[in-house]
């Protein structure tokens, strides 16, 4: 009786199993997305690196007194205008109104000299000076 009794577990165990050979439609879907998914990370890890930037510029921005935080992200990026191949990372929050910055960009120098003028010419700057 009790060998009857493990041939059932073992039968019940059997019928619980999911069939291997078997691919349901969504699992077969769902396995071309996370291959693709894989694909495209091991593309990315394999491109080369990113080069370093050919101008990097340090400077000290004096913002007006209405701008509520000279350090927040989207006030700096706002400051870059339609320069979108350049970018500007905060190197140090002063106080309410000066932030150091750094721009980096593609260059040549005259060129990124030129994007921190025309932010010269935005309204919140009350003036840049080099740092």
């Amino acid at each position: 009786m009790l060998a009857l009794g493990f041939a059932n577990t073992t039968m019940y165990q059997r019928e619980l199993e999911p069939d291997r050979k078997t691919i349901r439609a969504g699992d077969a879907a769902s396995c071309w997305v996370l291959g693709v998914l894989l694909a495209m990370v091991a593309t990315t890890l394999q491109a080369q690196p990113i080069a370093p930037p050919s101008c990097a510029l340090q400077f000290s921005v004096e913002v007006t007194p209405d701008v509520p935080n000279p350090a927040d992200g989207g006030f700096l990026s706002s400051l870059l205008g339609n320069h979108t191949e350049y970018q500007l990372f905060l190197l140090r929050s002063v106080d309410d109104t000066h932030v150091d910055l750094q721009l980096q960009g593609p260059g040549p120098d005259d060129r990124c000299r030129a994007v921190v003028d025309s932010m010269s010419n935005d309204g919140r700057v009350q003036s840049i000076r080099g740092i």
